[in-house]
């Protein structure tokens, strides 16, 4: 069977640990995992001050060979909530059945924005919660179909174990969970 790959998105101020626990479980899990520059620069900047280097550049992937985006929150979210080009790849990622489309914390409210969440269960950072149509369940992560969501930093871990599930299997999540020590 051929590996998945998972794409994550990143722009200055994006929230370090919604992004590199999912990096680094997926991994784990054997997902190739890329980090992705939306402004397409070498070096992005975490909102809390931590470097990220050779990234690579979004006007140069291909997300057709993506199985997964996953869009992480803090305040580098307002880039992606702003560049057509990412809206229109979370729309494709969360209409796509064979697609996976992750979004944790302030990430989350753009696929809500969208009508994504429509008819769903989701979790989002309750202060940017809005009416996005579907079930806000106030837990760490929610699986619903192809699309998983996180409430923010404190939901990180589960939110990539739930990647792992969609991507891999409920039985390679245990693993990794139990691996980690996330279950003792």
């Amino acid at each position: 069977m051929e590996s998945k790959k998972a794409a994550i998105l990143l722009a200055d101020n994006f929230e370090e640990v919604e992004a590199t626990v999912p990096y680094d479980l997926l991994n784990r899990a054997g997902v190739k995992t890329d980090l992705i520059s939306v402004k397409n620069q070498k070096t992005v900047k975490g909102n809390v001050g931590m470097h990220y280097t050779d990234l690579m550049m979004m006007k140069d992937t291909d997300f057709d060979d993506y199985d997964c985006l996953i869009i992480p929150g803090g305040d580098g979210y307002v880039v992606f909530a702003n560049d057509p080009h990412v809206l229109d790849l979370i729309k494709e990622f969360g209409t796509n059945p064979n697609k996976v489309l992750g979004a944790i914390c302030a990430g989350a409210s753009i696929p809500g924005k969208l009508g994504l969440y429509d008819g769903k269960n989701y979790t989002c950072v309750p202060g940017l919660n809005g009416e996005f149509g579907g079930n806000d369940e106030k837990v760490h992560a929610v699986m619903d179909g192809n699309i998983v969501t996180g409430i923010s930093v404190g939901g990180a871990y589960q939110f990539a174990l739930d990647l792992i599930k969609a991507l891999v299997s409920d039985e390679k999540a245990a693993e990794i969970a139990a691996s980690t020590c996330w279950v003792l």
